[in-house]
């Protein structure tokens, strides 16, 4: 498919011209207050009165908090009260069987508007006043038709049990959000998954000593895919470029109030951060100010992550959480329990296959360690990215003391097995953006193939041609601009994970290269 030579280079944009600092009157401002050590009169001083006002700044929060009390537990019980229970629902489902029509061309059981108030009366009179409200006409009209004016009875109680479903959920979640904000973090999402456990037909039978250990991978699936903040707004050294975090918040440089009026208006941008569900601290320090290194107070991020009840309850991650209320005897195979995260299978495997990487059981992973990942088909330069991008330094500072976290491995594993997703493709597109700048140029997708040609070569593979390979990725994403890629570009075209696979592993290639044989091999079977 490709062949012939694999050198070449490709067309770099021309570099972006850079006005000096010195031009840049608030830089100027800024140095002017740095140095003249005015306002604090010295950088101990202003560390110490920063940790003041920001902890001031909490304690109002905190008060505000308290003043105006969580969700009266009473109340919660109300509502849990105004739900319809498991048997409820197998008294509905019997009304709705009961008072249907059998729709001769499908079979399938269906109701009319006529029907649809009778089964609410009768409905009523079993289960009570509390399900009166699933029967509005409103409800009625959501579900499609027959020529007849007719719905069929399955859609409208499978709504009706995932309407029941998710106020329970979001009941169970209100009462473990501490502090009331409508944000989970994550011993509280650990928390809510241990309840479930017993209700979960599949995972009933844990083992005790595994428990703690399932709920920080499954909880963590949801911080990777409800709260991505918390993943792309930690630097590699704990500390984020002052700019980037103003567009992560989609401030104007103007909201800063600027920072040459002194640390005070500083501490009413963390405020408004930490209303946010960000939370942070300062510290005095050199910072990269966009191109610019100048002398600046620099962010220090700590952040503890907060996932956003609301995207919880709506997120994929929760429905294929439930899906595990089937019970074992419904033949659930052993590939659908690997492929849903949430199984004890799936988490067993994450963990065996971390203590398989950790040779040293020193508790994280090396990057020598981290190659073995996927039998070593990943290539060197990803790994490498991988760490320069989602690992944190270790304490000591130094590029060997560098080593990958569980978590971060979940967060690594996540990725490479979500990589059509926007969370996954995001996480991937880091990695291959080696520069930083954001885009893709030709000269990226050489550097990054040379890795998977050579590995591709070792294996006993026929000769390719690098450029041919370049050239496809490019008709594949067919970019907005033709000269880079972004990472908007890799999400709309549809392929990105097809083309992160190309660039970062190997057997990704393969799978892309055989794909005609592949699918064929799958179409087979079924015509067997």
């Amino acid at each position: 498919m490709y062949s012939g030579s694999s050198d070449g280079e490709g067309h770099e944009a021309p570099p972006r011209k850079i006005p000096p600092a010195s031009s840049m009157l608030w830089v100027r401002n800024l140095r002017r207050f740095i140095g003249s050590g005015t306002g604090l009169g010295s950088e101990a001083l202003m560390e110490l009165e920063t940790k003041r006002i920001l902890l001031d700044i909490f304690k109002e929060k905190q008060q505000k908090s308290a003043e105006a009390g969580s969700i009266p537990s009473f109340y919660k019980k109300k509502q849990s009260d105004l739900l319809l229970n498991a048997d409820d629902l197998d008294a509905m489902w019997v009304c709705l069987r009961e008072n249907c029509v059998i729709d001769d061309a499908t079979n399938a059981e269906k109701m009319n508007y006529e029907d649809f108030c009778h089964i609410a009366s009768v409905c009523t009179e079993q289960i009570g006043p509390k399900c009166r409200r699933f029967f509005s006409p409103s409800n009625f009209m959501k579900f499609e038709k027959d020529e007849s004016g007719r719905i069929a009875i399955l859609p409208f109680y499978l709504y009706v049990m995932r309407t029941v479903s998710l106020t329970q959920a979001r009941i169970d979640m209100s009462e473990l959000d501490e502090d009331s904000d409508g944000f989970l973090q994550p011993h509280e999402m650990e928390a809510y998954i241990r309840g479930l456990i017993p209700n979960l037909a599949q995972l009933r039978d844990m083992p005790a000593a595994f428990v703690q250990m399932y709920c920080r991978i499954a909880a963590h699936k949801f911080f990777f895919f409800c709260d991505p903040h918390r993943r792309d707004w930690k630097g590699n050294d704990g500390k984020f470029p002052l700019v980037h975090l103003v567009e992560k918040c989609e401030l104007r440089m103007e909201d800063m109030v600027m920072l040459s009026v002194g640390g005070r208006e500083l501490m009413r941008f963390s405020a408004f951060l930490l209303e946010g569900g960000v939370e942070l601290f300062l510290s005095s320090s050199t910072a990269c100010f966009d191109s610019y290194q100048i002398d600046c107070l620099s962010f220090s991020l700590f952040l503890i992550g907060k996932a956003c009840i609301k995207k919880v309850l709506l997120s994929n991650c929760l429905q294929e959480l439930m899906e595990l209320h089937q019970e074992s005897e419904e033949e659930v195979t052993d590939t659908e329990q690997a492929e849903n995260w949430f199984s004890l299978t799936s988490a067993q495997r994450i963990c065996d296959m971390f203590l398989a990487l950790d040779k040293d059981m020193n508790g994280t992973l090396s990057k020598q360690e981290l190659r073995e990942y996927a039998d070593g088909t990943l290539t060197e330069i990803f790994i490498e990215r991988a760490f320069d991008e989602h690992v944190r330094r270790g304490k000591s500072g130094g590029g060997n003391a560098r080593e990958m976290d569980f978590e971060s491995f979940l967060d690594f594993v996540l990725a490479l097995e979500n990589k059509d997703t926007p969370e996954g493709l995001t996480y991937l597109f880091r990695c291959l953006d080696l520069h930083g700048r954001g885009y893709l140029t030709t000269a990226d997708i050489h550097t990054l193939f040379r890795d998977v040609h050579q590995k591709w070569i070792e294996g006993g593979n026929y000769e390719l041609c690098i450029e041919d390979v370049r050239d496809e990725i490019w008709d594949m994403v067919k970019p907005a601009d033709e000269l880079r890629i972004t990472l908007a570009d890799l999400l709309a075209c549809k392929q990105g994970g097809t083309v992160a696979s190309m660039l970062i592993d190997v057997r990704g290639f393969w799978a892309h290269d055989n794909r005609e044989n592949l699918l064929q091999e799958e179409e087979e079977p079924e015509e067997e």
